[in-house]
């Protein structure tokens, strides 16, 4: 009995950083599907195999899209962040030009601040 327990409780903590793993990469309706089909719904999985499978593959390839999209978002905002910074680069360098040709004086930097 004492067996079970253990077999048991070992088995959620299992299951429990499965879940916890596949939140963290999306894959959590992909797992759902992986573990409910073959053993909940086994007579229609088993009948209509294909399409089971064909499922499964546009489960994960929507998976993988959105790990796309948020790579090319997380890069685009990398690179506009990124002119952003240049430009305001350049503002202060002219500025900093215009102070050497006027002899010095104050540069004015408040307006190039987030």
């Amino acid at each position: 009995m004492l067996y079970a327990y253990i077999f048991l409780g070992a088995g959620i903590l299992i299951l429990s950083i499965l879940f916890r793993l596949a939140a963290v990469f999306r894959l959590t309706i992909p797992l759902l599907y992986a573990l409910v089909m073959p053993t909940l719904l086994s007579d229609w999985y088993y009948a209509h195999y294909t399409l089971a499978n064909a499922i499964w593959y546009v489960l994960l390839a929507i998976t993988v899209l959105s790990w796309v999209y948020s790579l090319v978002r997380k890069i685009s905002a990398s690179m506009e962040r990124r002119r952003h910074e240049k430009a305001k680069e350049e503002i202060l360098i002219q500025r900093v030009r215009e102070a050497g040709r006027n002899g010095g004086g104050i540069i004015h930097v408040d307006d190039l601040s987030d």
